[in-house]
């Protein structure tokens, strides 16, 4: 499943494209940006790793992160400096 930038707003946020199969193989090279209710620009987000071999679902993630960016109290929030997911031990830095 391919990640996308998203441009809205300047926020810098990627998000999923199509809601994967909850059955779907773990795609330990995908990371994701939550962001809440929108990520402020210039800044790096903090990395929090998920482990593949410990099945760590991102899906669940981006899902729980799409849900956030509904809330209506959004729009009386600040921006965050996002979270990084990453599969760490299927991407060693």
């Amino acid at each position: 499943m391919g990640l996308f930038l998203a441009g809205a707003l300047g926020w810098g946020c990627q998000a999923a494209g199509d809601k994967a199969s909850a059955k779907a193989t773990l795609d330990c090279q995908a990371t994701y940006v939550a962001c809440g209710c929108g990520c402020c620009g210039g800044v790096e987000p903090e990395v929090k790793c998920l482990s593949c071999a410990k099945g760590d679902d991102l899906q669940a993630l981006i899902q729980k992160d799409q849900e956030a960016k509904k809330d209506p109290q959004c729009a009386v929030m600040g921006c965050s400096t996002g979270t990084k997911y990453v599969y760490c031990d299927a991407n060693p830095q």
